[in-house]
């Protein structure tokens, strides 16, 4: 007797949401890539969405997961962790780079890996730039749909370089004369903002990259912002929230030596830059360049919460610990209401480094 085949695609929709809400997170995002309408049904799944952690070991990676306290591990064969720097993270993928310019992209869930092009041409003879890449001198940014596999990546080293690849392209693009400290993609724009504070944007909907001038409205207005006495700045970030609107997100030492995040917006009527104490109920992953616009209530006392900026220790004012090249890198969380800083604890020692992400959040 022949066997009926079953084209498991064409399930019944309100079935399969079902059974895509019952799964655990981890199937959950297997399962949204056996196919496009799989994927198009996850979309519509009531999943909540708030920062986890990624802690790595040499080979492996570990997920925490605050709401249900659970540590998911993925082993990756034949991947060495341990001088990896992922600068970039966008729904389950990271962006990763490798000593001698090896970089690539990661599926967390499914371990799937693209390989992106070579750098060595672009940057021949550079010994010093190939051998001290660290995440803390590299911005970056990565956008990924998981529907159709498009993804645009950008970085740059110390403000000196701005690299650019999208799906398709045998190469990188070279974005010469645009010192980059801090950059954000949303909407098909590169938001860029530059060593003199100001902020270009980039049209990347055709084949070729446009500068956006005329419908700019950051183009001829600096970001400035006077300190007061006793502070003193560390990193400056660009981000853009769901609404579109552009922020400056900055880490400075303040009085009596406290470490703090300032948020500054544009008023598009003045020109100027004004400092805000809230992310409009979002939160904020420091360095990533967009937030996430859910609610987020705290969740086992880990201070995860709406208007709440998710960071890596670097990102502030640097202690004495910043300069051990043998030390654990830690996350923490800083309430904007509060001015107060949490460290969830990883106790684990076979653990390397730790960074934020969002699961499925593009």
């Amino acid at each position: 007797m022949s066997r009926v085949r079953y084209d498991w695609s064409r399930l019944c929709t309100d079935l399969l949401r079902s059974i895509l809400e019952n799964l655990t997170t981890n199937d959950f995002h297997r399962a949204r890539t056996v196919c496009s309408s799989w994927y198009s049904v996850s979309t519509t799944c009531a999943r909540p969405l708030y920062p986890w952690r990624i802690l790595l070991r040499k080979s492996s990676t570990l997920l925490f997961d605050p709401e249900q306290d659970k540590t998911l591990e993925t082993e990756h064969p034949g991947t060495d962790f341990s001088n990896s720097c992922v600068v970039a993270s966008c729904s389950n993928w990271l962006f990763i780079i490798e000593p001698r310019l090896s970089l690539y992209l990661l599926n967390v869930f499914t371990c799937e890996r693209i390989n992106l092009p070579s750098l060595e041409s672009l940057l021949l003879g550079q010994a010093c730039f190939v051998s001290n890449t660290t995440s803390s001198n590299i911005s970056a940014c990565l956008w990924m749909n998981e529907r159709t596999g498009d993804y645009v990546v950008a970085w740059s080293y110390k403000e000196h370089y701005l690299f650019l690849h999208k799906k398709g392209d045998d190469s990188w693009c070279n974005l010469k004369g645009i010192r980059c400290r801090s950059m954000a993609y949303k909407d098909y724009k590169l938001y860029v903002f530059t060593s003199d504070d100001s902020i270009k944007v980039l049209d990347l909907s055709g084949d070729l990259i446009n500068e956006i001038v005329d419908g700019n409205p950051y183009a001829n207005h600096r970001f400035h912002f006077v300190l007061q006495r006793g502070e003193n700045v560390w990193k400056k970030k660009v981000a853009v929230t769901n609404s579109g609107e552009v922020l400056i997100v900055m880490s400075l030492k303040g009085l009596q030596e406290k470490r703090l995040f300032y948020i500054f917006k544009m008023d598009v009527e003045s020109g100027k830059w004004e400092r805000v104490d809230t992310l409009g109920g979002e939160v904020l992953i420091f360095g990533h360049g967009v937030t996430v616009r859910s609610p987020i209530k705290e969740i086992n006392g880990e201070g995860i919460k709406s208007d709440s900026i998710c960071f890596i220790d670097y990102d502030l004012w640097p202690g004495a610990e910043y300069f051990n090249p043998g030390r654990q890198i830690k996350c923490g969380i800083f309430d904007l209401a509060t001015s107060t800083i949490t460290w969830p604890i990883t106790s684990d020692a076979s653990v390397l480094n730790s960074f934020w992400f969002v699961p499925g959040y593009a």
